[in-house]
């Protein structure tokens, strides 16, 4: 009988455990919430600096001067700061192997320096810069005209090998691949035999690489996965109302929300 009973409450706490667990299911594993930072409207336009680990992203500011706000959040200890000097910033990028970091907005591209807090103009123009990519040098797109430009040493020249199509969102595979996004779906840009291949007709609203340089894509419902290989499209998870999300070191994920900005992180513990 004592046995019987031991088995009982061992039972009750296993399900007690399971039940206050929140979190998601990624690749077979469970992963639990952490919620990092509240009260921000859309944050979006994620890329982190794995250097510091530190996450920068805009977010919506419904100020009439100024719709956009550059932000960026220690993924250790929580400190949260904006990004000041810079008006409607957009989009960041990070060069890994050097740990530089821009910010794209709609005066220019800017270099931030996270030591002394500040940006500093490194070439200015009239473009509304929306999204920026890091792959041995900084490529971005603009809106409302969805051009893809290249930036180096204070000059802009349009990416040839889009100047045909729309872009909204891009990214690069170790390959030099271009991978793009318009209204109409998402699409891949072979650099080898210099075709454009359909990947799917997602609505993306997010492109991004982790830190060994695999690409992902979030949509309203969910992030997922590119395979450059098979140039196949693999959900990795569901999620409603996701605006950016970003891959750390150790595989966690984070995604910007409705709540903010979430961190859900593989747990031993949970179990479905």
């Amino acid at each position: 009988m004592m046995l019987v009973y031991f088995a009982v409450i061992a039972l009750a706490t296993v399900h007690a455990v399971e039940e206050k667990c929140d979190g998601v299911t990624i690749n077979g594993l469970m992963h639990t919430k952490e919620v990092l930072k509240t009260n921000l409207d859309s944050p979006y336009q994620f890329s982190i600096d794995y250097t510091t680990n530190t996450l920068f992203f805009s977010y919506s500011t419904h100020i009439k001067d100024q719709r956009f706000q550059l932000a960026y959040l220690n993924l250790e200890s929580k400190e949260f700061n904006i990004v000041s000097g810079i008006k409607d910033g957009f989009a960041s990028a990070v060069d890994q192997d050097n740990g530089k970091v821009y910010l794209g907005a709609k005066g220019g591209v800017y270099s931030f320096n996270l030591k002394t807090k500040e940006a500093n103009l490194l070439g200015s123009t009239s473009q509304n810069i929306w999204q920026m990519f890091y792959k041995d040098g900084l490529y971005y797109s603009t809106y409302p005209k969805e051009e893809v430009y290249f930036f180096k040493d204070g000059v802009y020249n349009r990416v040839e090998e889009l100047k045909d199509t729309r872009a909204m969102l891009i990214a690069l595979d170790d390959n030099k691949n271009i991978y793009f996004s318009n209204s109409s779906g998402l699409y891949k840009y072979n650099k080898s035999n210099k075709e454009i291949l359909t990947l799917g007709v997602d609505v993306v609203n997010g492109m991004n690489s982790d830190a060994n340089g695999k690409l992902y894509f979030t949509s309203p419902n969910g992030i997922f996965r590119i395979n450059d290989k098979l140039n196949t499209i693999e959900r990795l998870v569901t999620l409603e109302n996701v605006y950016g999300a970003a891959i750390e070191k150790d595989g966690s994920v984070l995604c910007g929300t409705d709540e903010g900005i979430i961190r859900f992180k593989k747990s031993d513990k949970c179990n479905l």
